[in-house]
């Protein structure tokens, strides 16, 4: 697994236009709750099955870690969250990337529902706009999958959140493997 950061001067896939599925790394691949000291994250025990179904359909899997423009002090950070990810899928992670904001704080486009982060994760990764999923478990990430011109996945009990129709994905799916399940059959037919 390797971090895509236009920071760091990390270089971008190189690849001509091909299908990839962008996952919510914080909403569908991590589990945070409330600890004694602040926010505890771990891995999803469910998502080393989904990630497998994933690569058999998709040219490439993009982990987009969001920034969190409302972060506390007791909130993990983001380099600490992709390290959770990392520990926690052990070798499942072969072949994932993961990109992150390229911007050094402040208010941008990243944060959901806005479309930044998927913006750059498309230029690095297929530069066709249209061609892919994204899967989410939250109505801003399915807005901005949306507005990004994704297909969209919602990860999450179905009918759990009043959906307005720029809210409502293009499928409702009880965990990755489902939404793994979903697009292959999409992509096959």
């Amino acid at each position: 697994m390797s971090v895509i950061d236009e920071r760091s001067g990390a270089a971008a896939f190189g690849v001509a236009s091909y299908m990839a599925v962008f996952v919510d790394m914080d909403a569908v691949l991590l589990d945070a709750h409330q600890g004694r000291r602040g926010m505890e994250i771990n891995v999803q025990g469910d998502i080393a099955e989904g990630l497998k179904r994933l690569a058999q359909v998709s040219d490439r899997i993009v982990v987009l870690a969001f920034p969190k423009h409302s972060e506390s002090r007791r909130d993990p950070s983001t380099e600490s969250r992709i390290d959770v990810l990392r520990d926690g899928l052990d070798g499942a992670a072969d072949g994932v990337e993961i990109v992150t904001c390229p911007h050094a704080g402040g208010e941008c486009e990243c944060a959901k529902p806005g479309v930044g982060l998927i913006k750059v994760a498309q230029a690095k990764v297929s530069g066709d706009d249209h061609k892919g999923w994204f899967i989410g478990a939250d109505q801003q990430g399915v807005q901005s999958g949306r507005q990004a011109g994704l297909r969209t996945v919602r990860v999450g009990p179905a009918g759990a959140d009043h959906m307005s129709s720029v809210h409502k994905p293009d499928y409702e799916a009880r965990d990755l493997l489902d939404a793994a399940n979903h697009i292959l059959i999409e992509e096959l037919a």
